[in-house]
């Protein structure tokens, strides 16, 4: 009979113990956990690589560029930098906490890294950061010019005093958005990254892995996202936003925060069924989180607006 039918579900999928002993996970929902650690890893896996969505991106539309020729370009050498940025923080971070939990006591460094995940890191990111240093190096002037060239971009995001009076004709209040969407990435973003406990975390945790993805939203979000946010704040001051390579940019940034947003209000659902003192945590917990919430839905609505209307 119909009814009798067995289906394979998302969630009876991905239930196989190599897939949960992998991802250090009890259950395959939040909702069915038996501990925050469990919570905390889940989240883990869906919010610390939301920045991926950003970088392929990018990585796309510098494929384009490189076929039409137009790599030379400020906008394409801005995102070759933060390819390369990416790339080479992310292949830096888990080498140094691979080698941090082969250096320290099995006991006290499990879980750490596996080795197959280790490779995967660095087999994905080595050539995307090689990518971006060969078009930095090749077509656009070298990284002295990379350099000067984000020394002006951050010297024009920090142009606020004067409010939209400090914008161009063309980039008026979007302009203005732009400027104020960098320095909360680069904040929010920088305190996640240098923060020794997580902002939002629910159980601080200790072992080379959880240490590593404590940190590495932050890392994904200062040198993808925030670099990102130059390239919109350029071309919102040009009134090129239209573009098709800021159409993307812009989706994908808003696809990135609505990832990472909703993630992470699933988990803290799970976190109260377990722990209803949760906003009490060592890390601020709840406050963080409806401070966070406030802030990305607008920034959401702003990007995806622009990336689905945007006129050039």
């Amino acid at each position: 009979m119909q009814s009798a039918r067995r289906y394979t579900t998302l969630p009876t999928f991905f239930a196989t113990q190599p897939v949960l002993d992998a991802l250090n996970l009890s259950n395959s929902s939040p909702f069915a956990f038996a501990s925050m650690e469990d919570v905390q890893h889940f989240n883990a896996v869906f919010t610390d690589d939301c920045c991926v969505l950003i970088a392929l991106t990018a990585l796309y539309c510098l494929a384009d560029a490189a076929e039409n020729a137009r790599l030379d370009s400020d906008t394409y050498q801005r995102l070759a930098a933060a390819v390369l940025l990416y790339g080479a923080t992310n292949a830096a971070a888990v080498a140094l906490v691979a080698g941090v939990g082969l250096a320290t006591d099995a006991a006290d460094a499990a879980p750490s890294p596996s080795a197959a995940y280790v490779a995967v890191i660095l087999l994905a990111s080595v050539p995307a950061a090689a990518a971006g240093a060969s078009a930095i190096v090749k077509y656009g002037g070298g990284f002295g010019a990379a350099v000067e060239r984000t020394v002006e971009d951050v010297k024009a995001a920090a142009a606020l005093r004067g409010g939209v009076r400090d914008s161009s004709d063309a980039g008026g209040y979007l302009e203005l958005f732009y400027k104020y969407s960098f320095w909360v990435d680069l904040i929010v973003c920088g305190a996640f990254l240098l923060s020794p406990v997580s902002p939002i975390a629910a159980v601080n945790e200790y072992t080379p892995s959880a240490i590593y993805i404590g940190h590495i939203f932050g890392l994904g979000g200062v040198f993808m996202l925030t670099p990102v946010s130059l390239v919109l704040l350029d071309a919102a001051r040009r009134g090129r936003l239209g573009g098709s390579t800021f159409k993307k940019l812009n989706i994908s940034t808003a696809a990135a925060i609505a990832c990472i947003v909703g993630s992470t209000l699933v988990t803290f659902m799970a976190d109260f069924r377990l722990a209803p003192d949760v906003e009490s945590s060592p890390g601020g917990g709840l406050y963080n989180l409806y401070g966070a919430v406030a802030v990305s839905v607008p920034y959401i609505a702003v990007y995806l607006y622009q990336g689905l209307f945007a006129k050039k």
